[in-house]
C-alpha cells in the first residue's frame, strides 16, 4: 500500500468516528497547549527580568548583604542578616576610583497631601541614584549631598504621584506627609517607567539618612557602585574595603566567610537565566504529564477500534493485506490523531500565551509575547512519538489477527 493511500484510508477511518476521534485528541491538545503556554510565558518572563536587570549596565557592581553561599539561594530579604550601613557608604565615598555610589532602603507608608491618602513605596537613597538609573528631572532638583548629611526632611516625587497629588500645579515647594512626618517637595522626576519590577513614577525619594532616622532603620538593602576600572579589579578592591569596614579576617578571600557579596550585572543575568530555566523545565515536566495521559487515552481508544473492526481486518487479510499493512494502518491512525492534536494544541497554547501576556501587561507593562519554537518542536516530536508508542500495541494486536477467526467474529 502506498503511503498516500495509507494516509487517505486512515483519515477516512477516523472521520467515520468523528466524536471519538475528537475526544481522543483532547488529552494531546491539552498537553501540547500546556507545554507551549508554560514555555512561552517562561521565555517572556526571562526576557522581561533581563530587561529589568540590564539597566545596571556592564560598569556597575551591586553589593548585597549575606554571604556568597546565601546569595545562591536567596537575595536580600528580611531572612538574611542585614549588614550594609551608612558608615560603609562614608568609607566608600573616599575611594577615587568609584565614579558613582548609591544605596537604597525601602519602606511602605501612607502619603497625605490634599485629597490624596494612599499607600506608596518610599525609597531612601543618595544623589548619584538619578545618574546611575539614567533618570532626569521634570522640575526642581534631586537629593543633594547636603540633604543627606543634614538628614533633611525633603522629598522628590515620581511623575505619577506628583500628577495625582498636585495635577497641573507646581509641586516644588509644596509639602506632603508620609505617615506623621512632613516633607518639603524639592523636585519631580520625569516619567521613567518600570525598572526592577517597580513603577518608578509612583515612588517618593528621600535622603537615605532621613529614611533611616524616621523609620528607625539601620541598614540599606544594597549598594550600587559605578567605576571605570575593569570589573574584576574593582570587585577585588571593593571586597577588601568592605572586609576592613566590617572587621572580617579573611586573608584567603573565601567569599563564604563574608557578610556581604558583590555581583556584576552579568552575574545577575546568569542567576536569572539559571532560575528561569529550572522553572521552565519544572513547568514543562508537569505539563508533559498530560501528554502521557493523552497517550494512554489514544491506546485505549485504538484497542476499542481494533475490537470493533475485527471483521474488517479479517476481510482485508483475506483479500491479500499483509501483517505490515494492517500494522501501518492502525499506527498511521494513531499518529494522525496525535499530530492533529499537536497542531491544535500548538495554536491553542499560542493563543493562551498571547492572552496571558496581555493580562500581565495590564498590571505590569514591559512583557513581550514570544512563541516558544523549542516548545513547538518538542510538542510535535513528543506527540508523534506518543502516537507511535501508544498506537503500536493496538496496531500489533490488529495485525496478528487470523483472517478466518476475524471473519467469524460477531
Amino acid at each position: 500500500m502506498q503511503y498516500s493511500d495509507l494516509v487517505q484510508s486512515s483519515w477516512k477511518s477516523l472521520l467515520r468516528t468523528r466524536g471519538r476521534s475528537v475526544l481522543t485528541m483532547l488529552g494531546i491538545v491539552i498537553g501540547i497547549a500546556a507545554v507551549i503556554l508554560a514555555l512561552s510565558i517562561g521565555e517572556s518572563a526571562q526576557r522581561f527580568i533581563l530587561s529589568q536587570i540590564s539597566v545596571f549596565g556592564p560598569d556597575k557592581l551591586i553589593v548585597h548583604p549575606g554571604s556568597k553561599s546565601m546569595s545562591e539561594l536567596q537575595s536580600a530579604t528580611p531572612f538574611v542578616d542585614q549588614t550594609l550601613e551608612f558608615k560603609d557608604i562614608k568609607r566608600l565615598r573616599k575611594e577615587p576610583w568609584i565614579d558613582m555610589l548609591s544605596a537604597e532602603v525601602m519602606q511602605t507608608d501612607l502619603i497625605k497631601a490634599g485629597d490624596v491618602n494612599k499607600s506608596i513605596t518610599v525609597i531612601g537613597t543618595f544623589p548619584d541614584e538619578i545618574r546611575i538609573g539614567g533618570y532626569s528631572m521634570a522640575a526642581g532638583e534631586f537629593i543633594s549631598d547636603a540633604d543627606v548629611d543634614s538628614h533633611a526632611k525633603v522629598a522628590v516625587l515620581g511623575s505619577a504621584i506628583a500628577d495625582e497629588i498636585f495635577g497641573q500645579e507646581e509641586a516644588v515647594g509644596k509639602r506632603i506627609k508620609l505617615g506623621t512626618t512632613s516633607y518639603r517637595v524639592i523636585g519631580v522626576v520625569k516619567e521613567a517607567g518600570t525598572q526592577f519590577f517597580t513603577n518608578l513614577d509612583e515612588l517618593v525619594y528621600l535622603p537615605g539618612t532621613t529614611l533611616l532616622d524616621v523609620y528607625h532603620k539601620k541598614f540599606f538593602e544594597y549598594f550600587i557602585v559605578k567605576t571605570q576600572l575593569p570589573l574584576p579589579e574593582a570587585m577585588s578592591r571593593l571586597e577588601i574595603i568592605m572586609r576592613e569596614a566590617h572587621n572580617i579576617d579573611n586573608p584567603t578571600g573565601d567569599l563564604t566567610k563574608d557578610d556581604f557579596f558583590v555581583m556584576t550585572a552579568e552575574d545577575a543575568v546568569k542567576m536569572v537565566e539559571q532560575i528561569t530555566s529550572v522553572l521552565q523545565i519544572l513547568l514543562t515536566a508537569i505539563a508533559a504529564i498530560s501528554l502521557v495521559v493523552g497517550g494512554i487515552g489514544i491506546m485505549n481508544i485504538m484497542f476499542v477500534s481494533v475490537t470493533e473492526r475485527i471483521a474488517e481486518i479479517g476481510l482485508r487479510k483475506s483479500i491479500g493485506a499483509k501483517y505490515k499493512d494492517i500494522l501501518r494502518q492502525f499506527l498511521m491512525e494513531a499518529v494522525i490523531l496525535t499530530m492533529a492534536g499537536g497542531a491544535i494544541g500548538f495554536l491553542t497554547g499560542s493563543f493562551l500565551a498571547w492572552l496571558a501576556i496581555q493580562i500581565i501587561n495590564h498590571y505590569q507593562p514591559g512583557w513581550t509575547y514570544l512563541i516558544s519554537w523549542n516548545g513547538a518542536l518538542l510538542g510535535f516530536s513528543v506527540s508523534t512519538i506518543i502516537g507511535v508508542v501508544f498506537g503500536y500495541l493496538p496496531a500489533r494486536k490488529a495485525a496478528k489477527l487470523h483472517p478466518i477467526e476475524a471473519l467469524r467474529h460477531e
